[in-house]
């Protein structure tokens, strides 16, 4: 309860100390897209291969199935909304494009990090954990907001990236999950999404397409696994619980 007064007290007392500082983030700025394919033609919409690649996001689910655990649902139906949401993003290249495809994102990390804490620790404190899961995400929405920290973007979700890796790998090494070459699936999918943008040519712009299609794909089978494991754990403690 002292946790809730003291942010609500922080919120009102940071609302005075603000009020006057003017951080420039309202300052007009170009919105710049930084994508291999529209760099091949002088940042012209529309990038047809990213484009129509994104919607294989928005199959995974339907190919894999849904999750039945609360939080492991809401990634699914968040990846559904992120497949078109970026669609929607490469086809056009607008800022409203932009905020259609990396909410999701930001979401469904969010959700799948509420799912694994919950699995990491079935009892015991875990609102600290939520909290600081909350906070950040809090902030991601607030940073990716303002034009002029567009850049931050990626920087930002592999740290958000870290928590989601590192409680897969643990609740692993409880369970005996074999996790690692799904995981290595979505490494493969994001290491040619690096690889497009830091040496862009007519070969390497497929990188992007390859991140659309393996790095959703891996991150997802984890997501069925973990779900099973739920629901595993669930059903002996309600057997054991009953008798």
């Amino acid at each position: 309860m002292w946790l809730q007064y003291g942010l609500l007290f922080a919120l009102f007392v940071g609302s005075f100390s603000i009020s006057n500082y003017n951080d420039h983030t309202n300052d007009p700025v170009e919105f710049q897209h930084n994508f291999c394919e529209s760099r091949l033609q002088h940042n012209d919409p529309p990038e047809i291969y990213n484009a129509f690649t994104s919607l294989a996001i928005s199959v995974v689910p339907f190919v894999y199935g849904f999750p039945k655990y609360h939080p492991f649902t809401n990634v699914a139906y968040v990846l559904i909304l992120n497949g078109f949401g970026s669609c929607y993003y490469h086809y056009f290249l607008t800022w409203l494009g932009k905020q259609a495809d990396e909410i999701p994102m930001i979401l469904a990390n969010y959700f799948a990090i509420s799912g694994l804490i919950q699995l990491y620790y079935p009892s015991g404190n875990k609102k600290k954990y939520h909290l600081l899961n909350l906070l950040y995400m809090y902030g991601f929405f607030a940073i990716n907001s303002v034009i002029r920290f567009d850049q931050y973007f990626a920087f930002l979700f592999a740290i958000y990236l870290v928590p989601t890796i590192y409680f897969i790998r643990k609740i692993a090494i409880v369970h005996k999950i074999p996790y690692i070459r799904h995981l290595t699936v979505s490494s493969f999918g994001a290491s040619c999404w690096i690889i497009s943008e830091a040496y862009c040519n007519k070969y390497t712009v497929f990188g992007h397409v390859m991140w659309h299609i393996f790095f959703p794909l891996g991150f997802y089978k984890i997501l069925m696994l973990y779900d099973e494991v739920y629901y595993k754990l669930r059903t002996h403690n309600l057997v054991h619980g009953s008798g």
